[in-house]
C-alpha cells in the first residue's frame, strides 16, 4: 500500500511540473496584492510591521531579485511565497492559488512545487551528499529506483557527481550550496527561492553558484525568487528586481532600469559604487565659478535608456573637441546595455558657455551636469 501512494506520488510530480510548464504564460507565477505583515512584538513595543501596502508580480520562468538593507523585510516576503508565514493583510497567490487559503495538506503540496536553498545550507552532517538530496524523497515514500535516478540526475546537473559519497564537513562552501539546491529540486518545482544564498561564500565561488542558478533558470524554466542584500548578484543573475525599505516596496522594473536610474534614495544607496565618484583631488579642487584657465568638469551619466553604447568620439565633439578630458569614470553592461558614468572635462570662460556645452553633450547621455571648475 505505501509503494502505492508512493506510485502515484512519482506519477504527480511530472504531471504537476508539466501541468505548470503549460500554464497560460501570461499568468504571473507569484503576485502579492496589497500584502501586509504585522508580528506581535514584545509587549513594550507592541506590534510590529514587516511588510506594508507590497503589490508585486514575480513573471514565469524569469529571475526575480528582492533587495534591500537588514531587516527591511525582505526574508519575511519570501516566506510569504511558501507558506511559512501567513500575511496579515492582502492576498499572495502562487500559479493563481492563494497561499493563505490553504489547508496543512495543501500547503505541503505547495511547498513541493516550491524548492527552498538557505544562506547556511543546513545539510544534515550525519548524512553523505547523496542520502542529503534524497531525504525529502524518502520523507515522500518514493521507491528507492526512482530516489536514485532523480539524485544522480540532480549531482550531474549540479556538477557532484564525484562527491556522491561525501560528508558534508569534507565540502568547501559552494559544493555545500550546491547540495542545497539540488536538494531543493527533487520535487521537480517550477519555483525556487533563495534566501541569500550566496552571502556566506566568497566573491569568486558567489559567480559560480550565481552561474548555477541561471542555467537552471534557463535549462529547467524554473521561476528563480532571490533576496539579497547584494547588487553584484542583482546585476548578474537577475531579470527583474524590487527594492524593498521598511517593508515597503519603493522602488522595482528591469535591472537595467533600476540600475541605470535609480529613482528612490534607498536604491542609489544599495547602488553605490565608490569607484565611480569624483575623486578627492578633483573634488578638493573644485569652484563653484570659473576662473582663469578654468575648465568645467561635467558628470556625464549612461543609464541605458538606448540599446546603443556611447560614441566618445561624437560626444567630445559635443564639448568642443579642443582640449576635451575624459577624467575618470567607467561603463559596464547590464542585460545588454550600457551603462555607467563618466567626469569630463573641457575648456570654458564663463559659466554660460559650461551650460551650453552640457546642453549640447545631453544628445548623446541620458543626463549631464555641471558639476563645477577647476
Amino acid at each position: 500500500m505505501k509503494w502505492f501512494g508512493a506510485a502515484r506520488f512519482i506519477e504527480a510530480a511530472p504531471m504537476a511540473a508539466e501541468a505548470a510548464r503549460t500554464a497560460d504564460a501570461a499568468q504571473p507565477a507569484v503576485v502579492f496584492e496589497n500584502v501586509g505583515k504585522v508580528y506581535p512584538g514584545a509587549q513594550a513595543k507592541g506590534p510590529q510591521a514587516a511588510l506594508a501596502g507590497v503589490d508585486l508580480q514575480v513573471a514565469r520562468g524569469e529571475v526575480f531579485g528582492i533587495i534591500g538593507r537588514s531587516g527591511a523585510g525582505k526574508s519575511t516576503l519570501l516566506r510569504l511565497v511558501n507558506g511559512l508565514e501567513k500575511p496579515t493583510s492582502g492576498t499572495v497567490r502562487v500559479n493563481g492559488i492563494d497561499v493563505g487559503a490553504l489547508d496543512e495538506r495543501g500547503l505541503v503540496a505547495l511547498r513541493r512545487r516550491t524548492g527552498m536553498v538557505f544562506q547556511h545550507f543546513n545539510l544534515l552532517s550525519a548524512k553523505t551528499v547523496h542520502d542529503n538530496i534524497a531525504l525529502p524523497l524518502k520523507i515522500a515514500g518514493v521507491p528507492k529506483s526512482a530516489i536514485e535516478a532523480r539524485v544522480n540526475t540532480l549531482l550531474d546537473l549540479v556538477g557532484l557527481s564525484e562527491r556522491r559519497n561525501a560528508w558534508p564537513a569534507r565540502l568547501s562552501g559552494g559544493q555545500k550550496q550546491r547540495v542545497g539546491i539540488a536538494r531543493a529540486l527533487v520535487h521537480e518545482p517550477d519555483i525556487l527561492l533563495c534566501d541569500e544564498a550566496t552571502s556566506a561564500l566568497d566573491p569568486e565561488t558567489t559567480r559560480a553558484i550565481l552561474a548555477l542558478l541561471r542555467d537552471i533558470n534557463r535549462r529547467l524554466g524554473v521561476t528563480i525568487v532571490l533576496i539579497t542584500h547584494e547588487m553584484e548578484v542583482i546585476r548578474d543573475v537577475c531579470d527583474t528586481v524590487a527594492v524593498i525599505e521598511r517593508g515597503e516596496v519603493v522602488e522595482q522594473g528591469p535591472v537595467w532600469r533600476v540600475f541605470g536610474d535609480p529613482q528612490h534614495e534607498a536604491t542609489r544607496a544599495l547602488l553605490h559604487t565608490p569607484g565611480h565618484e569624483l575623486p578627492d583631488d578633483l573634488a578638493q579642487r573644485l569652484n563653484s565659478t570659473p576662473q582663469a584657465a578654468a575648465r568645467a568638469l561635467f558628470d556625464v551619466r549612461f543609464s541605458g535608456d538606448t540599446a546603443e553604447e556611447p560614441e566618445l568620439g561624437t560626444l567630445a565633439q559635443a564639448f568642443g573637441a579642443q582640449g576635451v578630458r575624459f577624467v575618470h569614470g567607467g561603463i559596464e553592461r547590464i542585460q545588454g546595455r550600457a551603462q555607467g558614468r563618466l567626469i569630463v572635462s573641457a575648456p570654458v570662460r564663463t559659466a554660460d558657455e559650461a551650460d551650453a556645452l552640457a546642453e549640447s553633450a545631453r544628445r548623446y547621455a541620458s543626463r549631464v551636469e555641471v558639476l563645477g571648475y577647476v
